[in-house]
């Protein structure tokens, strides 16, 4: 599991918006510390959700070898910013901290509970 959230470049995200229908979304990712961060716009419609109900799902692409984790949303302050700045810019060449593009926010997740399988074990 360590090895794949550290290579893979997406997850989607599952939150839930106000009238209960769900929102998916493919996003980039950084695995760190064993929680997931995810960085988003302020306004966009998955951090709208997850300030409301602090419960989120993600799940890797692979439809054979299936990884879904769930958990509790926060929303970081301090030095891990910057620690996950780094992150995402080892990754995918992108610093947040220096995209003036949009205002990003990072969130993180803290895994509750992981589901896992791959069709050679059905």
């Amino acid at each position: 599991m360590e090895a794949r959230l550290g290579r893979e470049q997406t997850v989607w995200l599952a939150t839930t918006r106000a009238d209960g229908r769900p929102h998916l979304v493919p996003v980039w990712f950084a695995w760190y510390d064993e929680k997931i961060y995810i960085c988003t716009v302020a306004d966009s419609q998955k951090l709208v959700n997850m300030e409301r109900n602090r419960r989120a799902a993600v799940a890797l692409p692979d439809t054979a070898d299936v990884l879904i984790i769930e958990g509790l949303v926060n929303f970081p302050r301090g030095s891990i910013i910057d620690t996950l700045a780094g992150e995402f810019s080892d990754k995918y060449g992108w610093n947040f901290l220096k995209d003036e593009s949009a205002d990003w926010r990072l969130v993180e997740i803290i895994p509750s509970k992981v589901l896992a399988w791959n069709t050679e074990d059905a």
